[in-house]
């Protein structure tokens, strides 16, 4: 959106243009409420609320919320609001449990919105990002299957939530490992 000079009708005629041919036009915008960020949020259907299980991190999200509720094409022609999915990133099971961040309910109930995916803190996603690589190609890398299942649920696919929760090693596994 940046590289349309911040002009709206440009924006438009562009994202008018890509979906004659294709079904889905994805805007990554970035936090906070900048030019390029409200102009994805403008002319968006639908949106991906992504956010980290803290509490700054969820209330910068449903502050944008409200924002995107009052200011995008939608809300100005008093159509059907843009439809959310709440993506929950960097989620550790036992930092949940020891107190340190939000749980998957608290930062659902916060937000209110349904939860499309979770992605689980990873180191995965560091060293996949140094060296160029998507984390989904990252063979057995917990957070790029999050990622797999998140898309897929997107696109209508039943899929169970996984990484929500520690898992319990049994008495064998404590005992001679994996």
């Amino acid at each position: 959106f940046l590289e349309l000079g911040g002009r709206p009708d440009l924006a438009e005629r562009v994202l008018d243009e890509l979906r004659q041919s294709i079904d889905f036009i994805i805007c990554d915008s970035p936090a906070g409420i900048e030019r390029g960020a409200m102009m994805a949020m403008y002319f968006a259907d639908e949106a991906l609320v992504v956010t980290n299980p803290e509490v700054s991190s969820v209330r910068d999200s449903d502050r944008i919320r409200g924002i995107r509720a009052g200011k995008s094409r939608r809300a100005e022609q008093a159509e059907e609001p843009v439809k959310e999915h709440l993506v929950l990133t960097r989620y550790s099971p036992e930092r949940v449990e020891k107190g340190d961040m939000l749980s998957v309910d608290d930062v659902m109930e916060i937000l209110a919105i349904p939860l499309l995916g979770v992605i689980p803190e990873s180191p995965a996603v560091l060293q996949s990002s140094n060296s160029g690589v998507p984390v989904v190609l990252v063979e057995h890398a917990d957070a790029g299957i999050a990622y797999v299942d998140l898309v897929a649920r997107f696109l209508g696919e039943e899929r169970p939530h996984r990484f929500l929760s520690l898992e319990r090693k049994g008495f064998f596994k404590r005992l001679f490992g994996n």
